[in-house]
């Protein structure tokens, strides 16, 4: 009599993905990811932030508002959604010691952005920002725009310096407004004051994501939920293998995004957003 043993099944991962706010991109992005991963070595669980944390082999922390929570604990944790700036501050408050974590960051790479730049507005010289704190990125931006003779036009928001006289300065040097993800310059309250501002200076504004050139920007690089997810599944599975995630890391692949009613008001020729993402990708 032979006997024929089969090998054991290796138990499923089991992944919690926490997210930070129910709907818009957030659900997007869960409901992305569910479908690709395989559901035979994955076990996925979704909540709230605001559910009680169970037990899992690895979580996914979706927004800021999750990541702070994750990011008090110490449990393997995958970030996404979040910003550069605000997971590097969160790295100092964490109490993650020799656990696996990473993040991949909402923020597009500076030579990404810079590559958009010159594919929309390949005449521009001058350029300006706005920040009310250093951004981490700064830095790379000068050194990009140098490299390509476009002169950066700084102006600092602070005690010393209101946002309208810090915009209205900048305005008058710029060719165009580059965007950074400074909460303290672009939110809610602000942004609508600085795209009319703009407009009636009749300098276009770089975007950091599609709900920006909604608003009134020229144009933006950003990445959908759909595309997160993607990168999100391809890293879980990685650390289904291997118990390892990598450096936190950009978004691996994106879209562009026109508004052709404000490149027509402020008489601006563009491509269109395919020939632009094209162009992008060839430059990388």
């Amino acid at each position: 009599m032979s006997f024929c043993f089969l090998p054991a099944q290796a138990a499923p991962l089991h992944v919690t993905v926490m997210l930070s706010e129910e709907g818009g991109a957030y659900q997007a992005f869960s409901d992305s990811l569910r479908s690709q991963l395989q559901t035979d070595r994955i076990a996925l669980n979704i909540q709230r932030a605001n559910e009680s944390l169970g037990t899992s082999d690895l979580y996914i922390a979706v927004g800021m508002k999750a990541a702070a929570i994750l990011a008090s604990r110490d449990v393997p944790s995958l970030s996404v959604l979040v910003s550069r700036a605000g997971y590097e501050q969160l790295k100092h408050t964490s109490v993650q010691h020799g656990k696996a974590h990473s993040a991949i960051f909402l923020d597009q790479p500076m030579d990404r952005q810079v590559a958009l730049l010159l594919a929309a507005l390949p005449a521009t010289l001058n350029v300006g920002v706005l920040y009310a704190a250093p951004q981490p990125e700064l830095q790379n931006l000068r050194h990009l725009l140098a490299g390509r003779s476009i002169r950066l036009h700084e102006q600092i928001v602070d005690k010393s310096q209101s946002l309208n006289d810090a915009l209205e300065s900048v305005l008058n040097v710029s060719e165009v407004l580059f965007v950074l993800p400074d909460s303290g310059i672009y939110n809610a309250g602000t942004m609508r004051n600085i795209l009319l501002t703009a407009y009636r200076k009749q300098v276009p504004l770089m975007g950091i994501s599609q709900s920006y050139v909604k608003a009134g920007a020229l144009c933006a690089v950003f990445t959908t939920p759909e595309q997160f997810a993607e990168q999100t599944a391809g890293l879980i599975e990685k650390y289904a293998e291997s118990g390892k995630l990598p450096e936190a890391q950009y978004p691996a692949t994106f879209d562009v995004s026109v508004n052709k009613q404000v490149a027509r008001s402020l008489e601006i020729h563009i491509k269109d957003a395919d020939q632009l993402r094209d162009e992008i990708r060839r430059a990388q």
